[in-house]
């Protein structure tokens, strides 16, 4: 069964794809290219997706839409000529030149930035279901890129992940321990987006130029498209420290200039103490929440020149570790991303493959498909050598929150008066009392009171069905999905504790 794996966000769309049991392979995108701008060109009578858009951003900025992916669900518009679109309109174009390529897939799952709202995430899977995907579901970025780490050197603890795209730089807070991994929260910076550090390079080169010819690139629209463009090669391919030739080029003059990759640093150098400033005050965020153990970078954030340096040597820095929880596994060994000096703790700065993402939704997406994952919108994943869901008191995990069953009977809806409710405005097919969960005879039951019906492992529950740790359960065919995690133990009254 051919499986699709994205990466989406505001900048570009990757995918890979692949039979379920086998390592995805890298999709070859219209005009065969690696991944495809998210870019639209209003300039001619049909919106042109892709490279044709991107090339107008510093030529014809008027007719460029770009950046449109973090304003589903808005008013904004993107006008030009007699074309008027929408980020969600945007999105449709770009997913209808993808439709070939994309819809013969028997399974679709997306990795989508974290700063998007779970309604904004909802659009994207409807939109995709519109142009007739096999839809699967959502995971975000951060999740997936942990996973993709995971995979290859389990460790536990908080870890965070800086990405980048065209609406901002995030940085997210990810938690994993023996049974799961799950997200926590994001810092998104609009005034740090991938743009930003392009322009800054943009104005740095340009000076430079002036300084040594009295002549400014800026003063030609198709130069400085042109010396946005080649930037724009310059990070996406690894020099090292070789020298690095730009060539300038308008109707009346010709210029060769050689940097040293040091002059693009010094060029982001504020915009990298800003991301330091961001990354500080997030991480003063994550006490409460845990050991902090890794640093993962994605590569298009990991382009950025002097960012990675820095946030590693911020990580050489005292800091103050929170205690760990009630009964959290000690044993490091198996974190294999901690170092401890015996002073200071260095964490170490992974930095991922382009294509590690795509290829974790194409692991995930083949979960989904036998099973050991819902389909949806996840949050939280079990880990495929988890081995102690029932570990700790029974309870409800919903978007990485516990819900402790502390009582004989426990409910979720619509209705304000359940133990766990749910908005019908987000969830309109949840049910005022759309089930319980009974404590009986040492066991836990989950009864369906609703209209729309109740899943277990996304198979439906007639009337009542035992529940067991690890068995997720969905309000609906499209609804909420929580977790039914731990073991009862029984006391005196028949109330768990």
């Amino acid at each position: 069964m051919n499986l699709f794996g994205l990466d989406l966000n505001a900048t570009r769309f990757r995918a890979v794809q692949g039979l379920a049991q086998n390592v995805p392979m890298v999709v070859a995108l219209p005009g065969n290219l690696d991944e495809l701008p998210l870019a639209l060109g209003l300039e001619e009578r049909t919106p042109a997706v892709g490279q044709a858009g991107a090339r107008l951003r510093r030529q014809k900025p008027h007719c460029a839409c770009l950046d449109f992916l973090g304003h589903l669900g808005t008013r904004k518009e993107w006008t030009a000529g007699r074309h008027r679109l929408d980020a969600l309109g945007a999105l449709h174009l770009v997913f209808q030149h993808l439709q070939a390529t994309v819809a013969p897939a028997r399974g679709v799952l997306a990795a989508l930035p974290a700063y998007l709202t779970e309604a904004q995430q909802t659009q994207v899977g409807q939109l995709a279901a519109k142009v007739r995907w096999q839809w699967l579901g959502s995971v975000p970025t951060p999740l997936a890129a942990a996973y993709a780490v995971q995979e290859q050197l389990p460790f536990k603890g908080i870890a965070v992940v800086a990405d980048l795209d065209a609406h901002a730089l995030t940085f997210s807070a990810v938690a994993v321990d023996a049974q799961r991994m799950r997200f926590l929260n994001v810092l998104a910076s609009p005034q740090l987006a991938e743009h930003v550090w392009m322009v800054r390079l943009l104005n740095g080169v340009a000076n430079r130029c002036i300084r040594r010819t009295r002549r400014d690139p800026r003063e030609s629209a198709e130069t400085e498209q042109d010396l946005y463009d080649q930037l724009t090669q310059v990070l996406t391919v690894n020099r090292g420290d070789k020298l690095i030739e730009l060539v300038l080029q308008t109707p009346h003059w010709y210029q060769n200039l050689m940097l040293q990759p040091a002059e693009l640093t010094n060029f982001c150098e504020p915009l990298v103490q800003q991301a330091v400033a961001e990354w500080r005050t997030f991480r003063e965020t994550l006490h409460a929440h845990g050991r902090f153990t890794s640093l993962l970078v994605t590569a298009q954030a990991a382009r950025l020149p002097g960012l990675v340096a820095a946030l590693q040597h911020t990580l050489d820095e005292p800091q103050q570790l929170a205690e760990p929880a009630e009964g959290e596994d000690e044993d490091f060994g198996a974190n294999l991303l901690q170092f401890d000096d015996g002073a200071n703790s260095c964490t170490p700065v992974q930095i991922l493959a382009a294509d590690a993402v795509s290829r974790a939704a194409h692991h995930l997406a083949a979960r989904m498909q036998r099973g050991e994952l819902p389909r949806g919108q996840l949050d939280s994943i079990r880990l495929t050598t988890a081995h102690g869901d029932d570990v700790g008191p029974p309870r409800v995990q919903y978007r990485g929150h516990d819900h402790f069953l502390d009582q004989p009977l426990f409910s979720l809806g619509a209705d304000v008066t359940c133990d766990m409710v749910f908005s019908r405005e987000q969830y309109p097919t949840v049910s005022a009392r759309h089930c319980e969960i009974v404590y009986d005879r040492r066991a836990y039951t989950l009864r369906d009171r609703s209209r729309q019906g109740t899943l277990v492992n996304d198979r439906p529950v007639k009337r009542q069905m035992a529940l067991h740790s690890g068995d997720w359960i969905r309000l609906g065919p499209a609804g909420p999905v929580v977790y039914f995690l731990g073991q009862p133990s029984a006391v005196e009254g028949g109330v768990v504790g």
